[in-house]
């Protein structure tokens, strides 16, 4: 362990301080939640797998590189809000496309198609999946992921 690691890990001990961010640059994590479609279920517990990205000189600044409490939130909800395999998760008849979005930088994007890609991967039925960059503040890129 680095002495910078175990200085964070003091100053959560000593202040009770909740690191609102997770994981480091480069690595894999997971995502577990009872409901995930059956898919994802590996060894008797549903999960999904993802990469988080990795840092770059223009890229650091967004704080990419960690996943946050909020993208797990969100997570939860959407989990929480489907019965496992109902057509909210995966059905092959349903006439949309699920848009997953990032800040529009090169390494970030290309994260998250290999993301989608290990996804589509384990469930080649799932919705069609299509990634995309997304300024925030920009009304066309807005209403583009609306749209589809």
């Amino acid at each position: 362990m680095a002495d910078l690691d175990i200085f964070e890990d003091a100053l959560l001990t000593v202040f009770d301080y909740h690191q609102p961010a997770h994981g480091d640059p480069g690595s894999d994590s997971t995502y577990t939640h009872t409901q995930l479609p059956s898919w994802c279920d590996v060894n008797g517990t549903r999960t999904v797998q993802y990469r988080i990205p990795n840092t770059t000189s223009t890229n650091t600044k967004l704080f990419a590189h960690h996943q946050w409490d909020a993208g797990i939130h969100l997570a939860n909800l959407l989990a929480s809000a489907v019965s496992g395999d109902g057509p909210a998760w995966a059905d092959p008849r349903a006439k949309c496309v699920t848009v997953l979005t990032d800040y529009p930088d090169t390494e970030i994007l290309a994260n998250l198609a290999a993301n989608a890609a290990a996804l589509k991967k384990r469930a080649p039925l799932l919705l069609p999946l299509q990634t995309m960059g997304l300024a925030w503040g920009d009304a066309a890129q807005e209403a583009y992921v609306v749209v589809c």
